[in-house]
């Protein structure tokens, strides 16, 4: 009887945590990269939905920057921007992106 008792309020406590809502990458603060503020997690969301071609050249961009190589990086997501079809929204979020992640080349040491 007290396994049960035992499980059943282990299963209580962890109740809470299992409810919570999770977190809404649109409302995510900036990233922080060489002291410039990176709007990716907002990049990331705008992009979840599009095609999986595009979704897969954007996300290939965030990885270049995320592993510091923000000029391939930045070739990536330059290319998604040309890509037809995006949304008046998602090339606001390509240009915006960009011209931060230019901000952080200027700032970065050069290697």
């Amino acid at each position: 009887m007290r396994v049960v008792w035992s499980g059943f309020c282990l299963a209580l406590l962890l109740l809470p945590g299992a409810c919570s809502k999770s977190v809404d990458s649109s409302k995510m603060p900036p990233m922080q990269i060489q002291g410039v503020n990176v709007d990716i997690p907002q990049l990331s969301a705008e992009f979840s939905t599009a095609a999986p071609e595009l979704q897969s050249r954007v996300n290939k961009g965030v990885t270049e920057v995320r592993y510091q190589r923000y000029l391939e990086g930045m070739k990536e997501l330059d290319e998604a921007l040309n890509t037809p079809g995006l949304s008046d929204k998602q090339k606001q979020m390509l240009t915006k992106v960009l011209g931060q992640l230019k901000e952080v080349v200027a700032k970065a040491p050069a290697r």
